[in-house]
């Protein structure tokens, strides 16, 4: 009887000390659970891949990182919002920015190749046959002044014209029809005003005569030598005025809203490093080009001191009329593909809520803002990328927004409607 107490307190306490030494696999359960509730396992670059160990990442292969415990209140998300402690705010490199209305100007730019205007071409060509006996301008390059001699000319069809001329006069028919039309047929064949009196008061037609310019400007082509025989309509010279040259821009299709007739424009040339020349637009070409998705638009530059020279490269600035709206610097807004992001100051602390906007283009280094933001809100100007991943982070994902690289703005002559949340 004895031995048979004995045997059953021993096992007794056996299995008391096998309970307390070993926990029940529901414990074990909780246990592991409550663990993995607090941490967990990401991959940097794919917030959304979640592990309850260590491992790679089964969408890149990077391994995965402890993202810790989860976030307290003070440093989570809600409603929308992310609440950055002071280290991670220090980490962010945060820095903020006010929402204001100021004055801005549209601009866009282009590159573009100067050209020699043509209302300040002549051609000039020969009005009568004849021999070139000498040339007073003999080379491409020479400027010119109207009424300076090129060439000079033996022409029998100018003395002949030039000899009924004075026996009209002898004849004492000054005021005659007949030596009207005689006069009018000189002056077809160039010679001029000047040259007509000259003949009439020595009394002589000289066989050999000068032919003077009619235009002023740089010869860009000479086709005579001295000695050449020339026929009627035959073209000698071909000058240019370069005092004004046109620009010939090509604007993206995507900036034609921006340019207009008559907006101001600034060009700079690689041979003036830093020295800016201004001109106007005068025309926009009525045709895109199918092959570079461009628009030629036509750009008056003086060019008084003669520095521009024909077929130059520019770097065209075309500048419209200021407009009034709101603004943040570029570097605030995060460009997302389908949505456009500003992080916004919100409460007393450190406190930031993703907020979707529409631009309203771009103005040197500033967004015209049409819609979602207000006069005044202050906006994280720099760090916004950092404290955008750390909300994906946080979240555990990127379904907020995927990052794929277009700007959406407002329609083309849209003005800034009311700035809503």
């Amino acid at each position: 009887m004895r031995t048979a107490l004995l045997v059953f307190v021993l096992a007794a306490a056996f299995v008391v000390s096998s309970c307390a030494k070993s926990p029940t696999p529901h414990a074990e359960h909780a246990e592991s659970s409550a663990q993995t509730a607090s941490e967990y396992y990401t991959c940097p670059m794919h917030p959304q891949v979640h592990a309850d160990r260590p491992g790679v990442c089964p969408i890149c292969g990077m391994d995965l990182v402890k993202a810790g415990k989860s976030p307290e209140p003070a440093s989570g998300i809600e409603d929308g919002s992310i609440t950055l402690n002071e280290r991670e705010l220090v980490l962010s490199g945060v820095a903020t920015t006010v929402a204001a209305f100021e004055e801005v100007e549209r601009t866009a730019r282009a590159f573009g190749t100067l050209e020699v205007a043509e209302p300040g071409k002549t051609l000039i060509s020969a009005r009568f046959n004849g021999r070139i006996e000498h040339l007073h301008v003999d080379a491409v390059g020479k400027r010119v002044k109207a009424g300076a001699p090129l060439f000079d000319i033996y022409s029998p069809d100018i003395v002949q014209a030039a000899n009924e001329y004075l026996q009209a006069l002898r004849s004492g028919a000054q005021d005659g029809p007949n030596l009207e039309v005689i006069r009018s047929k000189l002056a077809l064949m160039g010679i001029t005003d000047a040259q007509i009196r000259e003949m009439a008061t020595g009394g002589s037609v000289p066989l050999v005569i000068p032919y003077l310019s009619p235009a002023s400007g740089t010869v860009m082509e000479k086709r005579i030598i001295s000695g050449s025989y020339v026929s009627e309509g035959a073209p000698l010279y071909e000058i240019a005025d370069l005092t004004t040259l046109w620009n010939i821009a090509d604007v993206f299709e995507s900036d034609a809203r921006e340019v207009s007739v008559g907006d101001r424009v600034t060009l700079t040339t690689a041979a003036y490093p830093g020295k800016e020349f201004r001109g106007k637009v005068a025309l926009l070409y009525p045709v895109v080009d199918a092959a570079t998705r461009t628009i030629k638009a036509r750009v008056v530059v003086a060019n008084p001191t003669g520095e521009l020279r024909p077929n130059m490269y520019t770097e065209t600035v075309f500048r419209g009329p200021k407009v009034r709206m709101l603004t943040v610097p570029a570097s605030a807004v995060l460009v997302t593909g389908k949505r456009n992001l500003v992080y916004v100051k919100v409460g007393l602390g450190n406190t930031f809520e993703a907020r979707e906007v529409r631009l309203a283009g771009k103005y040197d280094l500033k967004y015209g803002i049409a819609s979602g933001l207000s006069d005044g809100e202050e906006v994280v100007l720099d760090g916004g990328y950092l404290i955008d991943s750390e909300s994906q982070l946080k979240i555990g994902g990127g379904t907020a927004h995927q990052h794929s690289g277009s700007e959406e703005t407002a329609p083309a002559g849209q003005a800034p409607g009311t700035h809503n949340h």
